[in-house]
């Protein structure tokens, strides 16, 4: 802005340069600060509600519309134990994977005793809780997302995965279903179905 004012001391009449401080002055500046201001009300978060800067925008397996509408909402936690309520947090985060640590880091914040094992559907698998788990000595009865489709006849015929392939601790080296092996210094290329080879 100060390159652009001298400029226009040295050449009052230039419309062109009069036009972009009128354009900067009035638009861009304060459409930065509004952008600015916006990102800090993110808080590491990919959306906010404008009514409720707190509420994350979330889309409701409930949806009585059925137009897969997003919505202003928060994600509750609630902790269980013998059918009494041990705990509860409120997050921002729209997953369950990202919720269990926090959650049951409210416990600590509270003096209560973490839980010896954690019971969860396969909305809460991930390798992050696995690894809290084990750290913190909880036993995870947690199914992995992938758990049902690895237990499928298609899953385990599907010649590519890593899963379905054997290794050779000597040669270094896994070997496909094909019996194909593939070393770590192999080349590999890969094309698209509708590509040309």
């Amino acid at each position: 802005m100060k390159k652009l004012e001298k400029r226009l001391e040295k050449d009052p009449k230039n419309k062109t340069l009069r036009k972009a401080k009128r354009q900067l002055e009035k638009d861009l500046f304060p459409r930065k600060q509004k952008y600015e201001q916006q990102k800090s009300t993110f808080e590491g978060r990919n959306s906010y509600s404008k009514t409720d800067t707190d509420a994350t925008f979330m889309r409701m397996k409930e949806d009585h519309m059925k137009n897969g509408q997003l919505k202003p909402y928060y994600n509750v936690q609630i902790g269980i134990e013998n059918q009494f309520v041990v705990g509860f947090s409120l997050h921002q985060r729209a997953g369950d994977p990202g919720c269990l640590i926090p959650h049951l880091n409210v416990l600590d914040r509270y003096d209560r005793p973490k839980p010896k094992s954690v019971i969860a559907d396969s909305g809460y698998g991930s390798e992050e809780n696995y690894a809290f788990c084990e750290k913190e000595e909880i036993k995870a009865y947690i199914k992995y997302s992938t758990f049902d489709k690895e237990s499928t006849k298609k899953w385990k015929e599907q010649v590519g995965r890593v899963d379905n392939m054997s290794y050779d601790d000597e040669l270094d080296e896994w070997i496909c279903k094909n019996e194909y092996n593939i070393t770590k210094n192999m080349n590999l290329y890969l094309f698209s179905s509708n590509s040309e080879k």
